[in-house]
């Protein structure tokens, strides 16, 4: 790469390999200041860290997920945007401590308990599925096991399972600006999932909601401010948790399983005691391939941060993804090790914002693993027809082509598929 004099999140560069840009960043900026967007960049572990968590900040409490080029052209011209609260759009996007107490209605489903108790489901879903995918030979591995996120999402949201596949392809349609950095969400695919999830919701409330679907039967139960939320209201706090858990999980797990698949002395160390390794594969994986790339918040009075001075109205980004390749906190942070040393991540966020949906990511990644591992003896990454998502926020590979050299089916006899022709491809100009 020629030497780096700016960074732009939106260009084509930083989309398509933003991993030079992070460290000089972290080198030289640590914090960054771009004046069209009249935004700062943090980059650095350590910073990120503290000033995501430090609740004396004046920084709001909401946070914009996915600034698409348009948001990040559209300043606040130094003023502090209303708390809109009064309108409850999604939680996220909403001050402390209403941010908390509309998670609270929405993060049952999402606690270490009721994770434990969707694990076995979880585990005999997979399992059960697993021969059958196998026997393709030749299939898109972040599909395969985005499948079984997604109907975990569905089942958690009360929406029919055979919905499935095209929940998962309105979620990940909307986040993909591969070749166009001005393309926004797919209006039409969000507003066709937005309105599955208004009737959805309808149908709780209609039926009398008894609680056995917490994720909607709170809401509908225990209101809002001493108010009864509409339906529509409710569908702002449901999207990003049921879009954060259908895209993530498949595209950390399938890109781990490719580092492993590359790295054949670690593939064999995870081998050798799954039940106790899938799990630290899994971690290593949220840390070096984990698609999301940065987190935004808004300043509401002056604050000097990292030496700099930050007035009213101009936001703030956390590279979450540069933080977890920062030297000063992970050894030979560009290495995929499954069994490094975490003793801190920013993979599942930090502070207010940090996912509610982390048991649940972590349980599904172990287990995927470690039943992929367990039936398939040999496998290969077809690196020439990988594709991956090229947007200002994802960077995680949508279409990861895999080839089953040999593995064993629900029988236990061990198989090997003739293996098919790649169906799509690009010209490989990605690399991990």
């Amino acid at each position: 790469m020629t030497t780096i004099e700016s960074f732009d999140p939106a260009s084509l560069e930083a989309r398509t390999d933003p991993w030079e840009f992070y460290r000089w960043l972290r080198d030289e900026h640590p914090i960054y200041y771009i004046e069209k967007y009249d935004m700062w960049f943090i980059s650095r572990f350590e910073d990120i860290w503290i000033t995501m968590a430090d609740t004396t900040l004046p920084l709001y409490g909401r946070e914009v997920t996915h600034m698409r080029t348009s948001q990040l052209l559209v300043t606040n011209n130094g003023n502090v945007p209303p708390n809109r609260v009064a309108q409850l759009p999604g939680f996220p996007n909403v001050d402390s401590p209403d941010q908390g107490a509309l998670r609270g209605l929405v993060n049952q489903p999402f606690r270490p308990g009721s994770v434990r108790k969707l694990e076995d489901w979880f585990r005999d879903m997979v399992r059960s599925e697993l021969p059958d995918v196998l026997a393709q030979g030749y299939f898109n591995l972040t599909e395969a096991l985005g499948r079984w996120s997604t109907r975990t999402m569905c089942r958690i949201a009360g929406i029919d399972e055979s919905m499935g596949p095209r929940v998962r392809e309105l979620v990940n349609d909307a986040s993909d600006q591969t070749g166009d950095p001005t393309r926004e969400f797919d209006a039409t695919g969000m507003g066709e999932l937005y309105g599955l999830l208004v009737s959805t919701v309808a149908g709780r409330r209609a039926a009398g909601a008894d609680g056995s679907l917490p994720f909607i039967d709170k809401a509908i139960k225990t209101g809002f401010q001493g108010r009864e939320m509409t339906d529509v209201e409710i569908t702002n706090q449901l999207m990003t948790p049921l879009v954060g858990g259908v895209e993530t999980v498949p595209k950390v797990t399938a890109h781990g399983l490719w580092e492993l698949a590359v790295h054949p002395d670690q593939l064999a160390a995870v081998r050798s005691d799954l039940a106790s390794n899938a799990s630290k594969a899994f971690e290593e994986a949220a840390r070096f391939c984990g698609p999301a790339q940065s987190f935004h918040r808004t300043v509401t009075e002056r604050v000097e941060v990292l030496g700099q001075v930050l007035e009213p109205g101009q936001r703030v980004g956390f590279l979450t993804a540069s933080a977890g390749r920062d030297p000063r906190v992970f050894t030979d942070p560009d290495e995929f090790r499954w069994d490094r040393p975490i003793e801190r991540t920013l993979a599942f966020g930090q502070g207010d914002h940090f996912c509610m949906g982390t048991h649940l990511a972590r349980m599904e990644g172990r287990i995927m693993i470690e039943e992929f591992l367990a039936a398939v003896s040999d496998y290969e990454i077809d690196e020439a027809n990988a594709r991956r998502t090229k947007s200002t926020f994802q960077q995680g590979w949508d279409y990861l082509p895999v080839t089953i050299k040999s593995y064993r089916d629900a029988d236990g006899v061990e198989q090997r598929p003739a293996g098919r022709t790649p169906v799509q491809g690009n010209d490989n100009e990605d690399q991990r």
